[in-house]
């Protein structure tokens, strides 16, 4: 008899496209309807770095609420919650007139509408259906974010030409409601619930051998002992060293450009090449399946943290195609390495959890670095003091990758 099809695979299919089309159009759009957006409100570059900055600290800092939800209601949903709740946020946010207004409906409602849909869901999906292909899979489900967020940027220059920053709200509040329908209809939580075993395995098949039986280990591992361990402290400055670069480029990358010269159709082009190039990033995350995943996270930290140094040189539009590059390509393999190690040092079990937490405490200090750039930028008149900072972000966090160590079995499991 023919084998069914493994429902991962639909997984994989449905995972990807709530996550690329739910995250991307929001993360990558208010940086590139910010010079409109400045001229109608008013608004300053502190303020612009301050609304993105709190939906940063927001979307991450709900990771426990997250993860605690999941645990109590089930993926499915949660993530139709959050993205009804998204959809909401931004039909205010259309709306706006003053700058409170940006506040309440991008940082707080889509903030915490875009938390409960697609980063940790999507996380703890591919980590729940897959093992050996766990990384390949994670960094196919996230190239779908990369591959969507190459495509904001013509779609939103087109908006931009025939409507409004308006308008673009309202149609990503609609897309957001078409993707809790996906999510409640196509979501399953384990392939146990469909009477199967991740990768497609057979329910009887051993576990006594290689990835099956270190998976095995790390699967004893609860939240509340993960947290406690010098990993999981090192795995947090990693967290702040990919998330800060990349969310303070996305947040002020179009306003640096154009200060230095470049046309404004020019400076969002960039901003889909840093895009296009985080899909590459992201992929390459695969080799986590090979490698321990911390050595790719090491070499992706240092990338990305080079990157933003190379943006002070970004007057010239070759050594602008460098930086936006290596940020994309750091971040888009940071972005898949982290879960990989999380998944790989502390299991299945405790993964939403832990997921979350780390979020939460990343999450603050991430969402801190669009704001502090623009206050800086407001005070200077210059992006160089937060570029040279967030170069050195990304180098400490390259050294703490490079010293994590994997942690074994639980204490629990060995006294």
């Amino acid at each position: 008899m023919r084998p069914r099809l493994f429902y991962g695979w639909v997984i994989v299919l449905v995972a990807g496209l709530c996550y690329g089309l739910g995250m991307s159009p929001v993360y990558y759009s208010w940086g590139i309807f910010a010079p409109r957006l400045v001229a109608d409100l008013g608004v300053d570059r502190g303020e612009v770095g301050g609304v993105f900055g709190l939906f940063s600290v927001v979307y991450q800092c709900v990771g426990v609420l997250v993860g605690l939800a999941i645990v109590r209601f089930g993926l499915r949903g949660v993530m139709a919650a959050g993205f009804c709740l998204t959809a909401a946020g931004f039909l205010f946010l259309s709306r706006a007139e003053t700058v409170f207004d940006c506040y309440v409906g991008f940082s707080l409602l889509g903030g915490m509408g875009i938390g409960f849909s697609t980063i940790v869901p999507a996380q703890t999906l591919g980590q729940n259906w897959f093992l050996r292909r766990r990384a390949l899979v994670l960094g196919i489900i996230f190239a779908s974010g990369g591959i969507v967020g190459r495509l904001v940027a013509p779609v939103d220059a087109w908006v931009l030409q025939n409507y409004d920053w308006r308008t673009g709200w309202t149609a990503i509040a609609a897309l957001s409601v078409a993707l809790a329908v996906l999510a409640g209809v196509f979501v399953r939580e384990t392939p146990e619930t469909v009477g199967q075993e991740r990768d497609g395995g057979k329910p009887d098949r051993s576990r006594d051998v290689n990835a099956d039986g270190m998976a095995a280990v790390a699967d004893q591992w609860t939240a509340a002992q993960a947290i406690r361990t010098p990993q999981f402290a090192l795995m947090i400055v990693c967290g702040v060293a990919y998330a800060v670069p990349y969310n303070t480029a996305a947040a002020h990358l179009t306003l640096h450009l154009t200060d230095l010269g470049h046309a404004e159709a020019g400076a969002i082009g960039f901003v889909g090449t840093m895009v296009l190039v985080s899909i590459g990033g992201r992929l390459m995350g695969a080799i986590g399946d090979w490698v321990p995943p911390q050595w790719a996270l090491a070499v992706a930290l240092t990338l990305e943290g080079l990157g933003a140094g190379g943006l002070l040189l970004a007057a010239d539009s070759t050594m602008a195609l460098a930086a936006v590059s290596l940020i994309g390509v750091g971040f888009g393999l940071a972005y898949i390495s982290i879960p990989v190690v999380f998944s790989h040092f502390f299991g299945r079990r405790a993964f939403s959890v832990t997921a979350g937490v780390r979020m939460t405490i990343t999450g603050v200090v991430a969402g801190l670095g669009p704001w502090l750039a623009g206050l800086a930028f407001d005070a200077t008149g210059s992006y160089a003091a937060p570029f040279i900072g967030l170069m050195l972000v990304g180098l400490v966090g390259a050294g703490c990758a490079a010293a994590l160590r994997h942690p074994g079995p639980p204490p629990s499991a060995m006294s």
